[in-house]
Protein backbone atom coordinates (compact mmCIF):
# COMPACT_ATOMS: atom_id res chain seq x y z
CA UNK A 1 0.00 0.00 0.00
CA UNK A 2 1.25 3.20 -0.52
CA UNK A 3 2.52 5.59 2.13
CA UNK A 4 -0.38 7.24 3.93
CA UNK A 5 1.02 10.76 5.07
CA UNK A 6 3.61 12.88 4.21
CA UNK A 7 6.22 14.80 6.59
CA UNK A 8 5.26 18.51 8.34
CA UNK A 9 8.30 20.46 8.15
CA UNK A 10 10.12 23.67 9.26
CA UNK A 11 10.15 26.77 6.26
CA UNK A 12 13.64 26.59 6.26
CA UNK A 13 13.34 22.53 5.69
CA UNK A 14 11.09 23.29 3.24
CA UNK A 15 12.79 25.69 1.22
CA UNK A 16 15.85 23.47 1.50
CA UNK A 17 13.72 20.43 0.13
CA UNK A 18 12.19 22.30 -2.85
CA UNK A 19 15.54 23.05 -3.80
CA UNK A 20 16.76 19.85 -3.79
CA UNK A 21 13.86 18.76 -6.07
CA UNK A 22 13.69 21.55 -8.66
CA UNK A 23 17.08 22.93 -8.61
CA UNK A 24 17.56 26.25 -10.13
CA UNK A 25 15.19 24.83 -12.93
CA UNK A 26 13.00 27.59 -13.87
CA UNK A 27 10.74 25.89 -15.67
CA UNK A 28 10.67 23.16 -13.16
CA UNK A 29 9.98 25.62 -10.59
CA UNK A 30 6.94 26.90 -12.79
CA UNK A 31 5.61 23.13 -13.13
CA UNK A 32 4.85 22.41 -9.59
CA UNK A 33 4.02 26.07 -9.67
CA UNK A 34 1.29 25.28 -12.01
CA UNK A 35 0.38 22.26 -9.95
CA UNK A 36 0.27 23.46 -6.25
CA UNK A 37 -2.48 26.65 -7.73
CA UNK A 38 -4.05 24.45 -9.94
CA UNK A 39 -4.40 22.12 -7.20
CA UNK A 40 -5.57 24.32 -4.53
CA UNK A 41 -8.57 25.80 -7.38
CA UNK A 42 -9.82 22.06 -7.80
CA UNK A 43 -10.22 21.70 -4.33
CA UNK A 44 -11.29 25.32 -3.50
CA UNK A 45 -14.35 24.62 -6.20
CA UNK A 46 -15.40 20.93 -5.10
CA UNK A 47 -15.83 22.32 -1.21
CA UNK A 48 -16.98 25.84 -1.82
CA UNK A 49 -19.47 27.88 -4.12
CA UNK A 50 -19.83 31.07 -5.12
CA UNK A 51 -22.31 33.23 -7.00
CA UNK A 52 -22.03 33.48 -10.77
CA UNK A 53 -20.89 36.88 -11.17
CA UNK A 54 -18.52 36.79 -8.21
CA UNK A 55 -16.19 39.34 -7.08
CA UNK A 56 -12.65 38.21 -6.24
CA UNK A 57 -10.06 39.82 -4.68
CA UNK A 58 -6.58 38.64 -5.54
CA UNK A 59 -3.78 39.38 -3.34
CA UNK A 60 -0.46 38.99 -5.28
CA UNK A 61 2.77 39.10 -3.65
CA UNK A 62 6.18 39.38 -6.31
CA UNK A 63 7.09 35.40 -5.18
CA UNK A 64 6.37 31.96 -6.12
CA UNK A 65 3.47 32.54 -3.62
CA UNK A 66 2.06 35.03 -5.70
CA UNK A 67 2.36 32.90 -8.44
CA UNK A 68 0.89 29.87 -6.80
CA UNK A 69 -2.16 32.23 -6.18
CA UNK A 70 -2.11 34.06 -9.94
CA UNK A 71 -2.70 30.71 -11.25
CA UNK A 72 -5.28 29.21 -8.89
CA UNK A 73 -7.39 32.63 -9.57
CA UNK A 74 -7.09 31.87 -13.33
CA UNK A 75 -8.45 28.30 -12.55
CA UNK A 76 -11.32 30.03 -9.84
CA UNK A 77 -12.45 32.18 -12.67
CA UNK A 78 -12.44 29.67 -15.44
CA UNK A 79 -15.31 27.99 -13.67
CA UNK A 80 -16.96 31.35 -12.61
CA UNK A 81 -16.51 33.57 -16.55
CA UNK A 82 -18.97 36.42 -14.90
CA UNK A 83 -16.34 37.17 -12.08
CA UNK A 84 -15.38 40.62 -11.38
CA UNK A 85 -11.41 40.34 -10.50
CA UNK A 86 -9.74 42.66 -8.68
CA UNK A 87 -5.88 42.20 -8.34
CA UNK A 88 -3.99 43.89 -6.24
CA UNK A 89 0.29 43.78 -7.04
CA UNK A 90 3.51 44.24 -5.23
CA UNK A 91 6.35 45.61 -7.74
CA UNK A 92 9.21 43.30 -9.25
CA UNK A 93 7.46 40.21 -9.44
CA UNK A 94 9.81 37.02 -10.60
CA UNK A 95 9.73 35.75 -13.58
CA UNK A 96 7.41 33.12 -13.16
CA UNK A 97 5.02 35.01 -10.93
CA UNK A 98 5.08 37.17 -13.96
CA UNK A 99 4.49 34.69 -16.22
CA UNK A 100 1.26 33.18 -14.49
CA UNK A 101 0.04 36.76 -14.46
CA UNK A 102 0.60 37.22 -18.11
CA UNK A 103 -1.41 33.83 -18.40
CA UNK A 104 -3.92 35.08 -16.11
CA UNK A 105 -4.58 38.28 -18.41
CA UNK A 106 -4.71 35.95 -21.35
CA UNK A 107 -7.34 33.75 -20.05
CA UNK A 108 -9.47 36.11 -18.37
CA UNK A 109 -12.87 35.79 -20.00
CA UNK A 110 -14.64 38.21 -17.06
CA UNK A 111 -16.56 41.57 -17.09
CA UNK A 112 -13.85 43.02 -16.25
CA UNK A 113 -10.46 42.75 -14.17
CA UNK A 114 -8.99 45.75 -12.44
CA UNK A 115 -5.07 45.47 -11.19
CA UNK A 116 -3.90 48.11 -8.04
CA UNK A 117 -1.04 48.78 -6.75
CA UNK A 118 -0.39 46.95 -3.13
CA UNK A 119 0.24 50.27 -1.69
CA UNK A 120 -3.50 51.04 -2.91
CA UNK A 121 -5.02 48.25 -1.12
CA UNK A 122 -6.53 50.60 1.92
CA UNK A 123 -8.23 52.30 -1.26
CA UNK A 124 -11.06 49.44 -1.20
CA UNK A 125 -11.62 48.46 2.11
CA UNK A 126 -15.29 49.33 1.98
CA UNK A 127 -15.81 47.04 -0.69
CA UNK A 128 -17.66 43.32 -0.09
CA UNK A 129 -15.77 40.72 -1.97
CA UNK A 130 -17.24 37.33 -2.23
CA UNK A 131 -13.22 35.90 -2.68
CA UNK A 132 -10.11 37.05 -1.20
CA UNK A 133 -7.42 34.76 -2.18
CA UNK A 134 -4.09 35.88 -0.86
CA UNK A 135 -0.59 35.36 -1.36
CA UNK A 136 1.02 38.23 -0.64
CA UNK A 137 3.98 36.44 1.09
CA UNK A 138 4.37 32.74 1.62
CA UNK A 139 7.10 30.72 3.85
CA UNK A 140 10.06 32.93 2.79
CA UNK A 141 8.46 35.34 5.28
CA UNK A 142 11.03 36.39 8.42
CA UNK A 143 9.47 38.68 11.16
CA UNK A 144 9.61 41.68 11.94
CA UNK A 145 7.47 42.70 8.90
CA UNK A 146 7.86 45.76 6.94
CA UNK A 147 6.03 48.74 7.00
CA UNK A 148 3.94 48.07 4.12
CA UNK A 149 3.43 44.79 4.84
CA UNK A 150 2.02 45.29 7.79
CA UNK A 151 -0.34 47.96 6.64
CA UNK A 152 -1.39 45.78 3.47
CA UNK A 153 -2.10 42.91 5.99
CA UNK A 154 -4.51 45.54 8.36
CA UNK A 155 -6.01 46.45 5.07
CA UNK A 156 -6.92 42.58 3.91
CA UNK A 157 -8.08 41.71 7.48
CA UNK A 158 -10.82 44.87 7.08
CA UNK A 159 -12.15 43.94 4.10
CA UNK A 160 -15.42 42.22 4.03
CA UNK A 161 -15.81 38.79 2.19
CA UNK A 162 -18.10 35.95 2.61
CA UNK A 163 -14.38 33.56 2.31
CA UNK A 164 -10.68 34.00 2.73
CA UNK A 165 -8.38 31.98 1.34
CA UNK A 166 -4.32 31.96 1.46
CA UNK A 167 -1.74 29.74 -0.42
CA UNK A 168 0.97 27.87 1.26
CA UNK A 169 0.93 29.94 5.03
CA UNK A 170 -1.07 33.08 5.93
CA UNK A 171 1.09 36.44 5.23
CA UNK A 172 2.62 37.29 8.23
CA UNK A 173 2.70 33.80 10.05
CA UNK A 174 5.64 32.46 11.16
CA UNK A 175 7.31 29.97 13.58
CA UNK A 176 7.24 31.99 17.04
CA UNK A 177 4.51 34.03 18.39
CA UNK A 178 3.96 36.72 15.87
CA UNK A 179 4.95 41.10 16.51
CA UNK A 180 3.23 41.77 13.46
CA UNK A 181 -0.46 40.84 12.08
CA UNK A 182 -0.82 37.89 10.05
CA UNK A 183 -3.63 37.46 7.32
CA UNK A 184 -6.67 36.06 9.05
CA UNK A 185 -7.91 33.00 6.71
CA UNK A 186 -10.62 31.16 6.56
CA UNK A 187 -9.04 28.36 4.89
CA UNK A 188 -5.15 27.38 3.94
CA UNK A 189 -4.26 25.44 0.94
CA UNK A 190 -0.71 24.05 2.23
CA UNK A 191 1.01 23.47 -1.60
CA UNK A 192 3.73 21.12 -2.05
CA UNK A 193 4.68 20.53 1.63
CA UNK A 194 2.90 21.42 5.07
CA UNK A 195 4.58 23.88 7.05
CA UNK A 196 4.75 23.52 10.86
CA UNK A 197 3.90 27.10 11.34
CA UNK A 198 0.37 26.49 10.39
CA UNK A 199 -0.18 24.09 13.60
CA UNK A 200 1.25 26.40 16.26
CA UNK A 201 -1.78 27.26 18.23
CA UNK A 202 -0.60 30.93 18.54
CA UNK A 203 -0.96 31.25 14.68
CA UNK A 204 -4.14 28.76 14.73
CA UNK A 205 -7.24 31.60 14.09
CA UNK A 206 -5.40 32.91 11.58
CA UNK A 207 -4.92 29.71 9.61
CA UNK A 208 -8.43 28.67 9.55
CA UNK A 209 -9.29 24.95 7.67
CA UNK A 210 -6.31 23.71 6.79
CA UNK A 211 -6.17 21.91 3.14
CA UNK A 212 -3.26 19.78 2.13
CA UNK A 213 -2.27 20.16 -1.85
CA UNK A 214 0.08 17.04 -2.93
CA UNK A 215 2.31 18.53 -5.66
CA UNK A 216 4.47 15.17 -5.68
CA UNK A 217 7.21 16.16 -3.70
CA UNK A 218 7.29 13.09 -2.13
CA UNK A 219 6.28 10.34 -4.90
CA UNK A 220 9.83 8.86 -4.43
CA UNK A 221 10.42 7.52 -0.68
CA UNK A 222 12.23 9.73 1.34
CA UNK A 223 13.62 9.50 5.09
CA UNK A 224 12.77 11.79 7.40
CA UNK A 225 15.03 10.35 10.38
CA UNK A 226 13.65 11.30 13.58
CA UNK A 227 10.71 13.11 11.80
CA UNK A 228 7.73 12.83 14.39
CA UNK A 229 5.11 14.98 12.86
CA UNK A 230 3.30 13.78 9.84
CA UNK A 231 0.21 14.96 8.08
CA UNK A 232 -2.51 12.69 5.64
CA UNK A 233 -2.13 12.35 2.33
CA UNK A 234 -5.10 13.84 -0.14
CA UNK A 235 -4.80 9.74 -1.80
CA UNK A 236 -5.24 7.96 1.61
CA UNK A 237 -8.12 6.67 0.30
CA UNK A 238 -6.85 5.20 -3.28
CA UNK A 239 -6.75 1.84 -2.59
CA UNK A 240 -10.87 2.16 -1.50
CA UNK A 241 -11.80 2.72 -4.98
CA UNK A 242 -9.81 -0.73 -6.22
CA UNK A 243 -12.65 -2.98 -7.34
CA UNK A 244 -13.39 -6.40 -5.18
CA UNK A 245 -12.85 -9.75 -6.03
CA UNK A 246 -15.63 -10.85 -8.03
CA UNK A 247 -15.48 -14.76 -6.54
CA UNK A 248 -16.27 -13.29 -2.85
CA UNK A 249 -18.85 -13.22 -0.01
CA UNK A 250 -19.24 -11.47 3.29
CA UNK A 251 -16.91 -13.07 5.18
CA UNK A 252 -14.01 -12.08 3.58
CA UNK A 253 -14.71 -8.61 4.35
CA UNK A 254 -15.19 -9.57 8.49
CA UNK A 255 -17.73 -9.48 11.07
CA UNK A 256 -17.43 -6.62 12.98
CA UNK A 257 -18.68 -6.66 17.31
CA UNK A 258 -20.46 -3.32 18.65
CA UNK A 259 -20.92 -3.34 22.25
CA UNK A 260 -22.87 -0.35 22.28
CA UNK A 261 -25.81 2.33 23.41
CA UNK A 262 -27.74 2.22 26.82
CA UNK A 263 -31.43 4.06 27.45
CA UNK A 264 -29.18 7.48 27.88
CA UNK A 265 -27.86 7.31 24.72
CA UNK A 266 -29.53 5.00 22.25
CA UNK A 267 -28.77 6.52 19.06
CA UNK A 268 -24.88 6.08 19.12
CA UNK A 269 -25.04 2.28 18.55
CA UNK A 270 -26.83 3.10 15.30
CA UNK A 271 -24.51 5.49 14.29
CA UNK A 272 -21.84 2.98 15.14
CA UNK A 273 -23.47 0.18 12.97
CA UNK A 274 -24.56 2.71 9.70
CA UNK A 275 -20.93 3.84 9.98
CA UNK A 276 -19.70 0.48 10.14
CA UNK A 277 -22.15 -0.84 7.35
CA UNK A 278 -20.69 1.59 4.82
CA UNK A 279 -16.97 1.30 5.85
CA UNK A 280 -17.49 -2.32 3.20
CA UNK A 281 -17.59 -4.75 6.35
CA UNK A 282 -19.13 -7.82 5.20
CA UNK A 283 -21.09 -8.35 8.92
CA UNK A 284 -21.78 -5.85 11.95
CA UNK A 285 -22.97 -7.39 14.82
CA UNK A 286 -24.15 -5.17 17.56
CA UNK A 287 -24.87 -5.64 21.20
CA UNK A 288 -27.31 -3.40 23.11
CA UNK A 289 -29.73 -3.04 25.98
CA UNK A 290 -32.76 -5.35 24.53
CA UNK A 291 -35.07 -2.67 25.27
CA UNK A 292 -33.52 -1.35 22.11
CA UNK A 293 -32.92 -3.88 19.88
CA UNK A 294 -36.26 -4.65 18.24
CA UNK A 295 -36.70 -0.81 17.26
CA UNK A 296 -32.71 -1.03 16.10
CA UNK A 297 -33.54 -3.71 13.80
CA UNK A 298 -36.56 -2.52 12.02
CA UNK A 299 -34.64 0.74 11.73
CA UNK A 300 -31.30 -0.83 10.27
CA UNK A 301 -32.08 -4.30 9.07
CA UNK A 302 -28.77 -4.74 7.69
CA UNK A 303 -27.04 -5.13 10.90
CA UNK A 304 -27.26 -8.13 13.28
CA UNK A 305 -28.81 -7.07 16.10
CA UNK A 306 -28.54 -8.74 19.29
CA UNK A 307 -30.48 -7.86 22.78
CA UNK A 308 -28.41 -7.82 25.87
CA UNK A 309 -29.50 -7.52 29.84
CA UNK A 310 -30.04 -4.26 31.04
CA UNK A 311 -28.49 -2.76 34.76
CA UNK A 312 -30.94 -0.79 36.75
CA UNK A 313 -29.69 2.84 34.54
CA UNK A 314 -30.50 0.92 31.26
CA UNK A 315 -26.76 0.61 30.18
CA UNK A 316 -25.38 -3.21 29.15
CA UNK A 317 -24.87 -5.53 32.69
CA UNK A 318 -21.88 -7.49 33.18
CA UNK A 319 -24.18 -10.63 32.70
CA UNK A 320 -24.46 -9.93 29.16
CA UNK A 321 -20.80 -11.49 29.09
CA UNK A 322 -21.97 -14.77 28.61
CA UNK A 323 -24.23 -13.92 25.39
CA UNK A 324 -21.10 -12.03 24.13
CA UNK A 325 -18.59 -14.75 24.80
CA UNK A 326 -20.28 -17.44 23.10
CA UNK A 327 -19.91 -15.54 19.92
CA UNK A 328 -16.48 -14.36 20.01
CA UNK A 329 -15.20 -16.70 17.35
CA UNK A 330 -17.14 -15.29 15.14
CA UNK A 331 -15.51 -11.55 15.92
CA UNK A 332 -12.53 -10.17 13.31
CA UNK A 333 -12.89 -6.56 15.39
CA UNK A 334 -14.82 -5.58 18.33
CA UNK A 335 -16.06 -1.67 18.70
CA UNK A 336 -16.71 -0.92 22.44
CA UNK A 337 -17.80 2.26 24.65
CA UNK A 338 -20.20 4.66 22.44
CA UNK A 339 -22.90 5.93 24.38
CA UNK A 340 -22.15 2.94 27.12
CA UNK A 341 -23.18 5.83 29.54
CA UNK A 342 -20.88 5.59 33.43
CA UNK A 343 -22.37 2.30 34.44
CA UNK A 344 -19.97 0.27 36.06
CA UNK A 345 -21.15 -3.00 35.00
CA UNK A 346 -20.96 -1.84 31.04
CA UNK A 347 -16.61 -0.86 31.86
CA UNK A 348 -16.51 -3.91 33.66
CA UNK A 349 -18.33 -5.97 31.00
CA UNK A 350 -15.75 -4.18 28.46
CA UNK A 351 -12.75 -5.44 30.38
CA UNK A 352 -14.07 -9.05 30.46
CA UNK A 353 -14.35 -9.51 26.67
CA UNK A 354 -10.62 -7.86 26.46
CA UNK A 355 -9.32 -10.59 28.93
CA UNK A 356 -11.44 -12.96 27.31
CA UNK A 357 -10.33 -12.37 23.54
CA UNK A 358 -6.67 -11.26 23.72
CA UNK A 359 -5.99 -11.87 19.79
CA UNK A 360 -9.27 -9.31 18.96
CA UNK A 361 -8.20 -6.00 17.33
CA UNK A 362 -10.79 -3.44 19.14
CA UNK A 363 -11.51 0.73 18.80
CA UNK A 364 -12.44 1.79 22.30
CA UNK A 365 -14.60 5.15 21.90
CA UNK A 366 -16.23 7.22 24.41
CA UNK A 367 -17.14 5.74 27.79
CA UNK A 368 -14.73 2.78 27.39
CA UNK A 369 -11.95 5.55 27.47
CA UNK A 370 -11.35 5.02 31.03
CA UNK A 371 -8.37 3.86 32.72
CA UNK A 372 -9.01 0.76 34.11
CA UNK A 373 -9.94 -0.55 30.48
CA UNK A 374 -6.76 0.74 28.92
CA UNK A 375 -4.80 -0.98 31.46
CA UNK A 376 -5.95 -4.23 29.55
CA UNK A 377 -4.73 -3.27 26.53
CA UNK A 378 -0.90 -4.32 27.79
CA UNK A 379 -2.26 -7.76 28.42
CA UNK A 380 -3.17 -8.48 25.17
CA UNK A 381 -1.72 -9.29 21.69
CA UNK A 382 -3.71 -7.22 18.80
CA UNK A 383 -3.71 -3.97 17.58
CA UNK A 384 -6.15 -1.34 19.55
CA UNK A 385 -7.08 2.23 19.06
CA UNK A 386 -8.56 4.78 21.04
CA UNK A 387 -10.81 7.31 19.33
CA UNK A 388 -11.70 10.18 22.22
CA UNK A 389 -12.06 13.60 22.07
CA UNK A 390 -10.31 16.85 24.14
CA UNK A 391 -12.12 16.27 27.40
CA UNK A 392 -11.74 12.02 27.06
CA UNK A 393 -7.83 11.74 26.53
CA UNK A 394 -7.82 13.02 29.93
CA UNK A 395 -8.66 9.74 31.13
CA UNK A 396 -5.31 7.86 30.22
CA UNK A 397 -3.24 10.97 29.49
CA UNK A 398 -1.83 13.65 31.57
CA UNK A 399 -2.93 16.21 28.84
CA UNK A 400 -3.87 16.44 25.13
CA UNK A 401 -0.34 17.83 23.65
CA UNK A 402 1.72 16.29 20.97
CA UNK A 403 4.33 14.63 23.91
CA UNK A 404 1.28 12.79 25.85
CA UNK A 405 -0.33 11.70 23.15
CA UNK A 406 3.09 9.45 22.26
CA UNK A 407 3.41 8.74 25.95
CA UNK A 408 -0.22 6.79 26.05
CA UNK A 409 0.17 5.28 23.06
CA UNK A 410 3.57 3.95 24.60
CA UNK A 411 2.22 3.01 28.11
CA UNK A 412 -1.45 1.60 26.73
CA UNK A 413 0.33 -0.14 23.98
CA UNK A 414 -2.41 1.54 21.36
CA UNK A 415 -3.04 3.93 18.83
CA UNK A 416 -4.93 7.40 19.19
CA UNK A 417 -7.07 9.15 17.04
CA UNK A 418 -7.35 12.70 19.29
CA UNK A 419 -10.77 14.10 17.45
CA UNK A 420 -10.66 17.72 16.28
CA UNK A 421 -10.54 20.16 13.64
CA UNK A 422 -6.88 18.65 13.18
CA UNK A 423 -7.24 15.26 14.55
CA UNK A 424 -4.42 13.78 15.43
CA UNK A 425 -3.29 10.39 15.09
CA UNK A 426 -0.69 8.91 17.34
CA UNK A 427 1.11 5.95 17.87
CA UNK A 428 4.25 5.17 19.94
CA UNK A 429 6.42 7.03 17.68
CA UNK A 430 4.85 9.55 15.25
CA UNK A 431 1.90 11.98 15.12
CA UNK A 432 -0.29 12.23 11.67
CA UNK A 433 -2.76 15.41 11.18
CA UNK A 434 -6.10 14.37 9.52
CA UNK A 435 -7.49 18.29 8.59
CA UNK A 436 -9.69 16.86 6.64
CA UNK A 437 -13.60 18.13 7.75
CA UNK A 438 -14.90 21.08 9.25
CA UNK A 439 -17.82 22.65 11.42
CA UNK A 440 -20.29 20.10 10.27
CA UNK A 441 -18.32 17.72 12.55
CA UNK A 442 -18.76 20.14 15.66
CA UNK A 443 -21.94 17.76 16.32
CA UNK A 444 -23.14 14.96 18.97
CA UNK A 445 -22.61 11.67 17.09
CA UNK A 446 -19.65 12.73 14.86
CA UNK A 447 -17.52 10.93 17.18
CA UNK A 448 -19.79 7.82 16.12
CA UNK A 449 -19.44 7.51 13.02
CA UNK A 450 -15.75 7.81 13.06
CA UNK A 451 -15.94 4.95 15.37
CA UNK A 452 -17.89 2.56 13.26
CA UNK A 453 -15.90 3.76 10.51
CA UNK A 454 -12.64 2.53 12.03
CA UNK A 455 -14.05 -0.56 13.65
CA UNK A 456 -15.21 -1.58 10.31
CA UNK A 457 -11.83 -1.33 8.60
CA UNK A 458 -10.43 -3.08 11.57
CA UNK A 459 -12.41 -5.70 10.69
CA UNK A 460 -11.55 -6.00 7.29
CA UNK A 461 -7.97 -6.95 7.54
CA UNK A 462 -6.53 -4.33 5.02
CA UNK A 463 -4.30 -2.13 7.39
CA UNK A 464 -0.93 -2.82 8.58
CA UNK A 465 -1.83 -0.73 11.63
CA UNK A 466 -4.09 0.79 13.95
CA UNK A 467 -2.42 3.80 13.16
CA UNK A 468 -3.66 3.87 9.42
CA UNK A 469 -6.69 2.75 10.26
CA UNK A 470 -7.38 5.93 12.38
CA UNK A 471 -5.99 7.94 9.30
CA UNK A 472 -7.86 6.41 6.94
CA UNK A 473 -10.86 6.94 9.26
CA UNK A 474 -10.86 10.69 9.77
CA UNK A 475 -9.69 11.14 6.18
CA UNK A 476 -13.18 9.90 5.10
CA UNK A 477 -15.47 11.12 7.53
CA UNK A 478 -13.50 14.65 6.89
CA UNK A 479 -14.33 14.36 3.52
CA UNK A 480 -17.83 13.15 3.96
CA UNK A 481 -18.29 15.94 6.14
CA UNK A 482 -17.11 18.52 3.14
CA UNK A 483 -19.33 16.95 0.98
CA UNK A 484 -22.29 17.88 3.44
CA UNK A 485 -21.36 21.36 3.92
CA UNK A 486 -21.27 21.84 0.11
CA UNK A 487 -24.73 20.63 -0.41
CA UNK A 488 -26.74 21.22 2.79
CA UNK A 489 -24.69 24.15 4.61
CA UNK A 490 -22.97 23.98 7.79
CA UNK A 491 -26.28 24.98 9.80
CA UNK A 492 -29.26 22.81 8.90
CA UNK A 493 -27.34 19.66 9.05
CA UNK A 494 -28.36 16.33 11.54
CA UNK A 495 -25.13 14.13 11.85
CA UNK A 496 -26.84 11.70 10.35
CA UNK A 497 -27.07 13.39 7.27
CA UNK A 498 -22.94 12.56 6.55
CA UNK A 499 -23.59 9.32 6.63
CA UNK A 500 -25.33 9.31 2.78
CA UNK A 501 -22.09 11.36 1.79
CA UNK A 502 -19.47 8.22 2.39
CA UNK A 503 -19.79 6.98 -0.47
CA UNK A 504 -19.37 10.24 -2.56
CA UNK A 505 -15.97 10.56 -0.81
CA UNK A 506 -14.68 7.81 -2.32
CA UNK A 507 -15.67 8.43 -5.95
Amino acid sequence: MKHLFDPILSCDESAKLEHEILGDSSFSSFNAMSRAGEGAAKDFLKEFSLPADAKILGLIGNGHNGGDALIALKSICTAYPKAYLTLVLDDNPRPNTAQALENLHRNFTGPTIEVLHISKLSTITNRKFDLVLEGIVGMSFRPPAREYLVEAINAANSIDAYIKVSIDTPAGSCAQKPENPMFRADVTYATGIAKDVLFKDFNRDSVGRIRYIDVGFFDEERKFDNQVHFIARPDALESFKKLRNAFTDKRNYGNLFIIAGSRSYPGTALLNARAALRSGAGLVTVFVPESLAPSFAAAEPSAIWVACPEDEHGAIALEAFGTIRARLDRADALLAGSGLSESDESHALIAEVLKAAPGLPVVLDADAIYEPIAKVLPHRNAPALLTPHEGEILRVAKDASDEALIEACRSHKCCIALKSSATRIADENIIVRSVRGGPVLARAGSGDLLAGLAGGLMAQKKFESARDIGICASQWLGLAAEGAFSELGETAVATSDILRFLPKALA
